[in-house]
């Protein structure tokens, strides 16, 4: 994706389809609505919004004139305006459109200002491709300003989060939001206050995921999805079409018929069309394929989350500092300082016999150790302290310099743990004790579970479809097991689970089977949702 700006262009099909999708058709009466286009590029969808009104005004015996306030574009790049305002000029030449007057309909309709700080008058439709910038590619002092203006927009939100609050904002009573854009928001902690708004007085009615389908002239790291915001309480369930990567326009009609009477599934050679319950406020919305949905929002409705069946997770230890703070000599200081550490990566790279120790500077009470009652330690530290010291953390923290970003929990690694890599194709936990999780990973322990069975069950592919449908994938379909999204799972109480299923969980485990772990599971799940 190219960095300036963010910007990518639509092609044509998928224009004519978000238009369509939102209700802006010739005939319908579009010359006496306005619609804004945030983004305008190089014109992509304002050339065919011209078009459409060029062929209203064609048709209904309207007059040029009236067209000059139906439109307003946004682009805050002079050379991609000055491209936008002769391509409309021309299409509303071709429809014979007088030149001087398609010169000033183009002037009119086009601003060179930023969409999200500018005054924009109340509209119908909000319509376009909005850049993908993430949010620490964002000029500071311009981020801190859309920040100001915008309820949702936080300093950690990619730049597109501003463009949907925005648009929702400037939109009428019944007014449609529709663009084309990554979709992380519907299941990232980042999008949580704009789920949240879209739950309330407006909805999406439509959405179209579209991930790796050749929807821009250009590839795009960001997966998108066309999003139809209606600005009004909703009736009737979300209508989701989850497309497969060669979905084309030549599927366009058949979802579009779909989408306007959705008289149950429609499962077509490159998409799945079906309808999906709306999650409550904030929640993460479930996406995927119709099997993973309908296992997930069955999950969802029946069974407990990990902490209510009674499961606690964790992340590893982060330093700031792991050159210092992470040692493969165990001689740096006192024995009682070094702590052994689980290395995730040393495990996942076929080095799990390699030893880590991480020098800890925490007593057991969670106050730091007086250093100098350790000065072999003291040394130690004292010889990185210039690193150690101009850590944000050791700044912050006064004359703490030698802390850690994260305490260490006392009795941790004497605990029997499940430990779970941060980012993997499929769930892969590993059993472990007497090592202290780094901060790669997320630690899982349990009172009420035997961990082996647990370990079954979350190695198993019901889990990854969890993941799967509630998490943000990262390139190439790795998925993220972070808390935020472990916390989604939904397992049976051990105390549910037959003590045949649990053995069986227990050897997938300990043989690292899958499908096996996947075979028990399914029974575990299947015999607690009846």
């Amino acid at each position: 994706m190219p960095a300036e700006n963010g910007v990518v262009y639509t092609k044509r099909w998928v224009v004519d389809m978000i238009l369509d999708l939102s209700g802006y058709i010739p005939g319908s009466g579009i010359v006496d609505k306005t619609i804004v286009e945030p983004s305008c590029g190089c014109g992509a969808f304002m050339t065919v919004i011209a078009e459409r009104l060029s062929s209203e005004v064609l048709s209904c015996g309207r007059e040029w004139g009236e067209i000059a306030g139906s439109v307003r574009g946004f682009e805050i790049d002079p050379e991609a305006i000055a491209v936008t305002k002769s391509s409309v000029a021309a299409v509303l030449e071709q429809n014979g459109c007088p030149e001087d007057t398609a010169t000033a309909i183009a002037d009119a309709w086009i601003t060179l200002d930023d969409f999200i700080l500018s005054d924009v008058p109340s509209c119908d439709f909000v319509a376009g491709n909005p850049p993908y910038v993430r949010a620490t590619e964002i000029d500071r002092e311009k981020r801190d300003r859309y920040c100001d203006a915008l309820d949702c927009m936080t300093s950690g939100c990619d730049l597109y989060i501003g463009f949907f609050d925005k648009g929702l904002d400037i939109l009428r009573e019944g007014g449609v939001l529709c663009f084309i854009c990554a979709d992380r928001w519907l299941q990232n902690s980042y999008g949580k206050c704009l789920r949240g708004r879209v739950g309330k007085k407006c909805h999406i009615a439509d959405l179209v995921r579209m991930h790796g389908v050749d929807a821009f002239d250009e590839m795009v790291d960001a997966y998108p999805a066309v999003t139809l915001i209606r600005k009004e309480p909703a009736a009737e369930p979300l209508r989701f079409v989850n497309c497969s990567s060669d979905f084309s326009g030549d599927d366009v009609g058949a979802v579009m018929e779909w989408l306007s009477n959705p008289c149950g599934p429609k499962i077509g050679d490159r998409y799945q069309a079906f309808e999906v319950s709306r999650p409550n406020g904030a929640d993460v919305y479930s996406l995927g394929d119709i099997e993973t949905v309908s296992f997930v929002s069955e999950a969802r409705e029946k069974l407990p989350d990990l902490k209510e069946a009674g499961v606690r997770i964790g992340i590893g230890i982060a330093t700031g500092c792991d050159d210092v703070f992470l040692t493969e000599d165990e001689n740096v200081a006192e024995p009682s300082r070094m702590l052994p550490i689980f290395h995730m990566r040393d495990y996942r790279r076929g080095h799990a016999e390699r030893k880590r120790w991480l020098v800890n500077p925490w007593n057991d009470d969670g106050t730091l150790v007086d250093i100098d009652e350790y000065p072999k330690m003291k040394a130690y530290f004292e010889s990185n302290s210039e690193r150690l010291r101009a850590r944000h953390v050791a700044k912050k923290s006064g004359g703490c310099w030698y802390r850690t970003i994260d305490k260490v929990i006392p009795g941790l690694a004497d605990r029997d743990l499940l430990l779970m890599p941060d980012m993997a194709a499929q769930p892969d936990p590993v059993l472990s004790h007497g090592l202290y999780p780094h901060h790669n990973c997320y630690w899982i322990s349990s009172d009420e579970w035997d961990l082996p069975a647990l370990g079954g069950i979350l190695m198993a592919d019901t889990t990854r479809r969890f993941i799967d449908a509630q998490g943000v994938k990262m390139r190439g379909g790795t998925l993220r097991f972070q808390a935020q999204y472990l916390k989604l799972v939904r397992i049976p109480r051990y105390s549910e689970v037959a003590i045949g299923v649990r053995e069986g969980l227990r050897e997938a485990f300990e043989a690292r089977d899958r499908e096996k772990a996947t075979r028990f599971a399914e029974m575990a799940y299947k015999e607690a949702m009846r």
